[in-house]
């Protein structure tokens, strides 16, 4: 056999190994009891870990590291580089009932825009203090059940890419979360199609909407699960940009009538409508009159400092 051929033949070879390599690939999480992370892959390493490794779930089934137990001592949660390549179906129970978990990170490498169901994704989770789910792609999400259920580190949640026109149940979706203040949502945010909604807000005492209203255990279902518009239409969301500096009437802009809305507050006490984040103008933690100053010396020069 000439050299010419044996090499024709290695180059072959070569590009069927990384061929069947390619098609071997996988999407699979491994835990490491060492430093007790559960890390997220999609490549074809899976046999030459060290850990525990495990199938992903499907549908609202339980994950493996939830059956087994290994859910309760994972401290921290990595997505590999490699997962974005990943495309899941479902992250119902991901990190249920994490109550050791004090991190995730790589959440950006986790493509969402397959997923059918988030039921119970975070829910007990409650030594996380920040949870960055902004870059979710939800339009495919049928099931949000308890998906923030006692997450009592967080306080607030943005939401605005979140697309729920296909979600039909929202039970307990934010349900303990008893230190969460904001909530953010965007355009694509609705519950036309939420047939299940019972204790979605429940004992969420501390939430206050873009305009002011604040927690009623009367209104705990989707009924208030949307912008708040003040009182003519009550929710307990905030408009992504409602909580621009200065921005204390809540219609997105800073202008004079800002700075009428705030001194009618400063005088009346009357929360109603105002955007209280907003309004704290000089960012000291309170609203008071130096806050009316704040918010002129602004829109004279253009500039908060």
């Amino acid at each position: 056999m000439s050299k010419k051929l044996l090499f024709k033949l290695a180059v072959l070879v070569t590009a069927m190994m990384c061929a069947l390599g390619a098609a071997a690939a996988e999407a699979y999480a491994c835990y490491t009891s060492s430093n007790t992370t559960l890390t997220f892959y999609y490549d074809n390493q899976r046999s030459s870990r060290t850990g525990t490794t495990y199938d992903l779930n499907t549908d609202v089934n339980f994950t493996d590291w939830h059956n087994d137990g290994t859910n309760y001592y994972v401290t921290q949660v990595v997505f590999d580089p490699s997962f974005a390549n990943a495309r899941p179906t479902s992250t119902s129970d991901w990190f249920d009932s994490m109550t050791n978990l004090e991190s995730i990170t790589g959440m950006n490498y986790l493509n969402t825009s397959e997923v059918t169901s988030m039921a119970w994704m975070f829910l007990g989770c409650r030594k996380l203090t920040s949870l960055d789910v902004s870059h979710f792609n939800t339009s495919k999400v049928i099931y949000m059940t308890q998906m923030f259920y006692r997450c009592i580190g967080l306080t607030s949640l943005d939401l605005c890419s979140f697309n729920t026109s296909k979600v039909i149940d929202m039970q307990s979706m934010f349900e303990e979360s008893n230190k969460l203040q904001t909530i953010y949502v965007g355009n694509d945010w609705n519950t036309d199609a939420v047939a299940y909604s019972d204790n979605m807000f429940k004992n969420c005492t501390n939430l206050v909407g873009g305009k002011g209203t604040t927690y009623d255990a009367n209104h705990v279902d989707k009924t208030y699960a949307r912008i708040d518009r003040g009182p003519s239409a009550p929710g307990y969301f905030t408009a992504k940009n409602a909580a621009q500096r200065g921005d204390v009437d809540g219609d997105g802009s800073v202008n004079i009538s800002d700075v009428t809305a705030l001194i009618n507050y400063l005088l009346n006490g009357n929360a109603s409508g105002i955007n209280l984040r907003g309004a704290d103008c000089d960012q000291d933690g309170s609203i008071n009159i130096s806050d009316v100053t704040a918010l002129i010396n602004y829109l004279l020069r253009g500039t908060w400092n």
